[in-house]
């Protein structure tokens, strides 16, 4: 029962999530995207376009470009909010915590510092025309980040005392090897005002991308705790962290 519950829960807090990401990114993300997108074709005019753009795919601007963006927002924010949701049950039926709305922000903030500002301290979102290291490469490093933050923050959330600190050593393990990067200049072009412009144009997509970002996760936090209580666990008799049967 708690499983059929969790699931059909992932994809209602997912989609409410996903949705509130998508319209964020249709309207504050994806406007800097093609405007970085218009330097990346001049340069690959003028035949100085890094190789590997050539042969990567990308939906069309327009409908198609804003059904995937639709899509792909939507298969993560069921698939994070599965993982939430079974955290919080697992850890909520085990007496460990008793999950609330604020708790629920705070997973929320969690799960944003985890998978969003852990890589982006090494590897910042990247606009259009960025000379990166091979997707390989920041791949590998990306999954490194997130796992060892992921696991310092439990680790110092739910861990007894005697091992917390093994969770800073996981969190600062990934900045200690050092993500990857390509070694060369910032941009694929090098003219002074294209890059100026591109300059400008990163910073606000970092802002924009986190800002996008920020409400998502909150979002997946707090309506994670709160259909947790109201609907999965509902009715479910377990030990509370005073070890008395707990009824909700």
């Amino acid at each position: 029962m708690i499983f059929r519950r969790t699931i059909m829960a992932a994809f209602f807090v997912g989609i409410i999530a996903s949705i509130l990401l998508s319209v964020a990114q249709i309207t504050g993300v994806n406007p800097i995207i093609f405007e970085a997108e218009t330097y990346e074709v001049e340069t690959k005019h003028q035949g100085s376009l890094n190789h590997h753009s050539d042969e990567s795919w990308a939906p069309e601007d327009g409908l198609q470009r804003t059904m995937y963006t639709l899509l792909a927002n939507a298969s993560a924010g069921i698939g994070f909010a599965a993982i939430l949701l079974s955290m919080m049950s697992q850890l909520q039926l085990q007496g460990t915590t008793q999950v609330n709305l604020k708790k629920g922000l705070a997973w929320g903030a969690a799960g944003f510092t985890v998978f969003f500002v852990a890589p982006g301290i090494g590897l910042p979102p990247e606009i259009p025309g960025i000379e990166a290291a091979p997707v390989e490469h920041r791949q590998l490093w990306w999954l490194f980040a997130v796992s060892g933050v992921g696991l310092g923050l439990l680790i110092l959330s739910f861990a007894p005392i005697k091992f917390k600190l093994s969770g800073f050593a996981f969190i600062i393990l990934p900045y200690l090897i050092g993500a990857p990067h390509s070694g060369g200049p910032t941009f694929v072009t090098t003219d002074a005002q294209a890059v100026t412009a591109l300059t400008h144009l990163h910073q606000q997509f970092i802002l924009a991308s986190s800002l996008s970002n920020l409400l998502f996760w909150i979002t997946l936090g707090v309506t994670s705790a709160w259909v947790l209580n109201s609907w999965v666990l509902k009715g479910v008799q377990y030990t509370g962290g005073d070890g008395e049967p707990v009824n909700i």
